[in-house]
């Protein structure tokens, strides 16, 4: 009984609980090339950033979403502490990211292959039919790029990544599943 006062107690003192993501901010080694990624590759555009801050740093935004970068205090730390992600982890998506929801990935893979990169994990499309890719900017902060599906589209996409051998599993030491089987054959794609 204590428990469930105590419950609803906490229950009546919460704040707030219409909330917004303002920002995602992130270390970086490199204020230029983190520019240049979050620019040239993801398309946001560099905004105001508040000029009484005595440490390096740029702001970006695309559309609601807002990315703030700082320069490392300490040059190398951030390298010298990568997280060290192992392939499966990246190639599931298993690891620290942020994610954003885009129309179409390929402007982003276009940029990216412009720039001798290539995506770090994905792609895979989940039962709400959103398809999954995980990108790295250049310090190795992963970026999840989804992109919504009808259920018609979802469904000829998951086989389509399946019969290209490009599925990925939805975890490090899981199979990839032949969708036919799982989903059954009703697409029209």
């Amino acid at each position: 009984m204590r428990q469930d006062q105590a419950k609803k107690s906490r229950t009546n003192e919460l704040p707030a609980r219409t909330m917004s993501m303002h920002h995602v901010c992130l270390v970086v080694s490199d204020i230029a090339a983190s520019r240049d990624f979050y620019v040239n590759v993801l398309g946001f555009e560099e905004i105001h950033r508040p000029t009484d801050f005595v440490f390096h740093g740029a702001y970006f935004q695309n559309g609601n979403v807002e990315v703030h970068v700082v320069r490392e205090t300490e040059p190398g730390r951030l390298s010298r502490h990568a997280p060290g992600w192992g392939g499966e982890e990246l190639r599931t998506g298993l690891c620290h990211h942020f994610a954003v929801l885009v129309d179409s990935f390929e402007p982003f893979l276009a940029a990216m292959r412009e720039r001798g990169l290539e995506r770090v994990g994905g792609p895979r499309v989940r039962d709400d039919y959103v398809e999954q890719i995980y990108i790295a900017d250049p310090d190795g902060h992963i970026i999840e790029l989804l992109c919504q599906h009808t259920p018609e589209s979802g469904h000829a996409r998951r086989i389509e990544i399946f019969d290209l051998g490009i599925a990925v599993p939805v975890a490090p030491g899981h199979h990839v599943l032949d969708p036919r089987i799982k989903y059954g054959v009703h697409c029209t794609g």
